[in-house]
């Protein structure tokens, strides 16, 4: 399910998001925090974003390390992203505009893809975007506020397979509201080869502005054909809110190729 260019795509982007004190406290506040930072993030401007990806894939492989940098814009006609990725001596340069994903990778030139396949393919689990942050405010499972202090406020929570297979629905809606091909084998394949997920989240919210300025998170998922299990952890910190962020496409890129998913 990836491979070379298509391990790239593992990318991006988003967004993330006072009680108790060092022991932690559990429930509804927490809860409330992550809602609040979710919709506040939503609220602003744009951001920046900064960090780093580990993935192991099977016993015998060797975790790749994966180096992100990114702006966001929420933009009059939706969130628009163009952000940069570094593995090993590898580098891309990727956008997301409208329903549409486009890579540059030396090599390969402009490409692009559905943005509802872009995200099933990958899972995207390693950084997420607001809407899959209401998914997991929704399904999140022993939320708690770790910690206090210093203006900021640490949220701890932990997701299922339940957050996987929403998240997947999801995808699918941005498929048929493109209006492109579904792939309908293609999906199912990707719903049914998943047989476990598991992810730890850990959000660090500024409590004045209600947004989040750091997140971690940490997932596992079994039963991936031709890998077994693969493991991922990625922190990232997001900054520059409300700076004044402007995204537009290349013009190269408006002749980029259809990226096709892997068989």
């Amino acid at each position: 399910m990836k491979k070379t260019a298509a391990v790239l795509l593992v990318l991006l982007v988003a967004a993330w998001m006072p009680v108790g004190c060092g022991g932690g406290s559990a429930g509804g506040d927490a809860l409330s925090l992550l809602k609040e930072a979710t919709e506040a993030m939503k609220g602003t401007a744009g951001y920046r974003m900064k960090g780093d990806i580990e993935i192991g894939m099977g016993a015998a492989s060797s975790p790749m390390s994966i180096a992100i940098t990114a702006d966001v814009q929420n933009a009059p006609d939706g969130m628009r992203q163009h952000m940069f990725v570094e593995m090993g001596g590898f580098k891309a340069e990727a956008y997301i505009i409208g329903d549409t994903y486009y890579q540059y990778a030396p090599g390969q030139g402009w490409q692009k893809m559905n943005l509802g396949l872009y995200k099933a393919q990958n899972m995207n689990m390693g950084l997420v975007d607001a809407d899959q942050m209401e998914i997991m405010a929704e399904l999140a499972e022993d939320t708690r506020v770790e910690e206090e202090k210093e203006g900021r406020a640490l949220i701890s929570f932990r997701l299922g397979k339940e957050f996987f297979d929403a998240s997947l629905a999801t995808y699918r809606e941005y498929i048929e509201k493109s209006g492109q091909d579904m792939q309908e084998d293609w999906l199912r394949m990707a719903e049914e080869s998943v047989t476990d997920f598991n992810a730890d989240i850990k959000v660090w919210i500024n409590t004045s502005s209600g947004l989040a300025e750091r997140m971690e998170i940490a997932y596992t998922m079994a039963g991936i054909p031709q890998v077994g299990e693969m493991k991922s952890s990625m922190r990232v910190d997001l900054y520059d809110y409300d700076r004044d962020i402007e995204i537009e496409l290349p013009p190269e890129a408006a002749g980029a190729e259809e990226l096709k998913l892997p068989s």
